[in-house]
């Protein structure tokens, strides 16, 4: 064999790993924040989508958390489904599942939708202090023929419930003589 040749098959085979290892899809869901410290025991976390352009018809997932510090209220849809002027379908499992589930599945009705947006907003109550990852557990996004698309999801998501610190006026003397 030519050096040429052996060169050309070095080449074809390197270029073919190359390929083979290319990074995933950079379509996403993911919280908005990532790290949520919520400033009431009542509060809300979007969960948000990045379709990259893809033209996306339906999205069902679930996600864990700790349910003894959190209890989920409900998952309502977001300006993905609600701002498109389209018809949509959006089904929250909250009442079905066991606490410490998020679960909904979702469709547009009339076409696709390829917008980077909010896709959903859930609302919790907190149980007590501390904190708790949210995990992907199951992410399903599908193109207008049913066809799954390649989405990725986000990882190190967090809640910390933190009580908050009490503030007090104190003058710099009373400071300096706490420290003597």
């Amino acid at each position: 064999m030519s050096i040429v040749r052996s060169w050309l098959l070095v080449f074809t085979v390197c270029l073919g790993l190359a390929v083979l290892v290319a990074p995933a899809a950079a379509q996403t869901i993911y919280f908005d924040p990532s790290v949520s410290y919520p400033n009431d025991f009542v509060f809300t976390v979007d969960i948000a989508i990045d379709c990259q352009s893809l033209a996306v018809k339906g999205i069902e997932t679930v996600i864990a958390f700790d349910p003894f510090l959190l209890q989920l209220d409900a998952v309502v849809p977001g300006p993905w489904f609600t701002g498109t002027g389209q018809g949509h379908f959006f089904f929250d499992y909250s009442g079905i599942e066991p606490q410490g589930t998020i679960h909904f599945a979702s469709s547009i009705l009339d076409g696709t939708n390829d917008q980077d947006t909010i896709l959903a907003t859930c609302h919790f109550t907190a149980l007590g202090y501390g904190s708790t990852p949210l995990i992907f557990q199951d992410v399903d996004v599908r193109d207008g023929a049913n066809v799954p698309l390649g989405f990725g999801h986000s990882t190190g998501d967090y809640i910390y419930i933190d009580p908050a610190i009490k503030q007090a006026d104190v003058t710099f003397g009373t400071l300096k003589a706490t420290y003597r």
